[in-house]
């Protein structure tokens, strides 16, 4: 298991959006951007909002690939890169899945959007770019 740094998780806390790879069980992969809702230093909790694909996926293969990139406005030669190895699942009920769901449905979601579970990301290996 990794662990991030305090730094590390502020850097994140700052993109906004990440990508997250997944694949069926036939090993068909997919790929979106998600706006991840709380970071902890050895997991990602993303909202389940309008991602059937990557559910179902999570649900057949709990291996899942998140790719966090930021680059600085003021220098266009700097940028890092987070390359997170995960295992994941979908939670649907409990204390975290609730807290999110609250906090998504009535802070940062449209009407008409609503947060049908959670993926809990556990980061088994991180791998950082700086450039």
């Amino acid at each position: 298991m990794c662990k991030l740094t305090e730094e590390q998780l502020n850097n994140i806390k700052q993109v906004g959006t990440i990508m997250l790879a997944t694949a069926s069980k036939e090993g068909k992969p997919h790929c979106t951007i998600v706006e991840p809702s709380r970071f902890f230093e050895d997991r990602i909790i993303i909202p389940v909002v309008q991602m059937e694909v990557s559910k179902q996926n999570i649900l057949e293969n709990e291996n899942v690939f998140i790719h966090i990139f930021k680059e600085d406005a003021n220098d266009p030669e700097w940028s890092i890169q987070y390359k997170l190895n995960c295992i994941a699942r979908i939670e649907t009920s409990g204390e975290l899945f609730d807290e999110v769901k609250r906090y998504e449905e009535t802070e940062v979601l449209p009407e008409g959007f609503y947060v049908n579970g959670i993926v809990v990301a556990t980061i088994i290996d991180c791998k950082e770019y700086v450039g």
